[in-house]
């Protein structure tokens, strides 16, 4: 029953035992106190009585005038004289203190025997008033105190109770609320403040649980549609590839030229599926969280490579870099395909005799952090609007910007992937302030135009390229 009351019964309880035992130890101390001043004091005029009659017996006085004399209030004389007459009061057997002299010097007391007492009856009804005074006392103390007792305990409480409904309303899924102990001094204030503490610690955890479940939901989902258009892409080359090998093996003989046009559509179906692996491939580790090999790296330099690449794949496309040399701490593989990818994508759709720009600079942040800039520009027909983010997911081609060489609509992705791994980004600005102008000075009509930001490790003296064409 203890274990199931509550703490206010229980400090009630405990309060009602202290008051108690501490009313009976005062009445108890009280009433042994004034017993004993009052023997005291009784003593004392007894010894003085006492030593009065011895002074009186010295001379000659007459038994009655002695225990007149003596006598006064309480205090009392019995003088016995040899023949056992008794002069002066007679003590009573019971509730006396007294004091018993022999008297023999003078004629008059020769012999005689004077007792000196003094009842106890006043002690006893003095001692009584005080018991009974002490009772009404206590009574009144003790319920007073006990009612002073339950306020301050209902005060001392209130927090307590707060709690317990801020944990009920925790309990029913209210999430956010606190203890919010006005003090960390009190022991009720450092109870409250490691239970937010606990609750902060718990409410994360659950966050951080929903959002790795949330995480998990979308990647095992990610994964499902990435399957689904990896397997649909695959379809059409793999079918090709084997439409080709199937007629191949029926072709008889003699029938060369078509013998050697089948091997050439079976070799582009086949590179064309390689292709396609090798970007999915790419795509599956950028996904996961490519690991990096961080090394100090010229932005400028990796543009001029890909000048000097696309210049073999489309002689005729004029191909321009300009800016300063911008040094960035990146992994070669995944900002060479970053440029690649956009680079490809700029010469797919500006070809044959189109023109593309890698413009670099420099800007800060909106957390101030200096980063290196790579716009690479081209002579397309642009993207609309509502497609502007849309070409950023995976397997997406815009019939807008279709080709009769198609891309595997994984370029763009990748190169956000590996982008933002590094702490920049990849995106497309619809309207840049870059200006590129032809050879007479002019300013020419910008297609598609995209950004990438990467952290600047510094910038250096030299110039990349100013306007450097490629043209052959």
């Amino acid at each position: 029953m203890i274990g199931r009351r509550s703490i206010r019964s229980r400090v009630l309880a405990a309060m009602f035992v202290v008051l108690v035992l501490t009313m009976l130890g005062v009445g108890v101390v009280t009433d042994a106190v004034f017993m004993n001043r009052q023997i005291s004091d009784m003593e004392t005029r007894l010894s003085e009585a006492s030593a009065r009659a011895q002074t009186l017996a010295k001379g000659q006085i007459e038994p009655g005038e002695l225990a007149q004399q003596v006598q006064r209030g309480n205090m009392h004389v019995s003088v016995k004289m040899p023949d056992g007459t008794i002069i002066g009061s007679v003590a009573p057997q019971e509730r006396i203190r007294y004091v018993r002299e022999v008297l023999d010097t003078s004629r008059n007391l020769h012999g005689a025997e004077v007792t000196v007492w003094e009842s106890t009856d006043s002690v006893v009804n003095a001692r009584r008033s005080l018991d009974t005074s002490l009772l009404l006392v206590g009574l009144l103390g003790i319920v007073g105190a006990s009612l002073l007792t339950v306020v301050i305990t209902d005060v001392a409480l209130k927090p307590l109770e707060v709690m317990a409904d801020r944990a009920n309303r925790i309990t029913e899924g209210e999430r956010g609320i606190r203890m919010a102990a006005p003090s960390e001094t009190t022991e009720l204030g450092r109870t409250a403040a490691a239970i937010d503490e606990m609750l902060d610690e718990l409410e994360g955890a659950e966050i951080r649980a929903r959002a790795a479940e949330a995480q998990a939901r979308a990647s095992a989902e990610q994964m499902q549609v990435f399957l689904s258009d990896a397997a649909h892409e695959l379809k059409t080359p793999m079918a090709g590839i084997q439409a080709a090998a199937e007629s191949l093996i029926q072709l008889p003989e003699d029938a060369d030229e078509e013998r050697e046009q089948l091997a050439f559509l079976l070799g582009r179906e086949a590179s064309r599926g390689g292709h396609l692996v090798n970007s999915l491939l790419e795509a599956a580790r950028v996904d996961a969280g490519p690991k990096l090999n961080l090394e100090l790296l010229d932005l400028g330099d990796l543009a001029l490579a890909e000048q000097r690449r696309l210049a073999l794949v489309h002689p005729r496309l004029e191909v321009m870099v300009q800016g300063e040399n911008l040094l960035v701490m990146a992994d070669r593989q995944g900002i060479t395909s970053v440029l690649r990818n956009l680079v490809d994508n700029a010469g797919r759709v500006s070809a044959p005799e189109g023109w593309i720009l890698m413009a670099l600079s420099t800007r800060r942040d909106q957390n101030l952090v200096e980063m290196a800039v790579l716009r690479v520009i081209d002579s397309g027909q642009g993207i609309p609007a509502e497609d502007q983010e849309r070409v950023f997911d995976r397997l997406v081609r815009l019939s807008s910007t279709a080709t009769t060489t198609k891309g595997s609509g994984l370029g763009l992705p990748i190169a956000r992937g590996y982008a933002r791994a590094h702490g920049g980004d990849v995106v497309y600005v619809d309207q840049p302030d870059t200006e590129v102008v032809d050879e007479a000075g002019r300013a020419r009509r910008i297609g598609a135009c995209f950004e990438v930001t990467l952290p600047l490790a510094r910038k250096t003296a030299a110039v990349c390229s100013v306007h450097q064409s490629a043209t052959v």
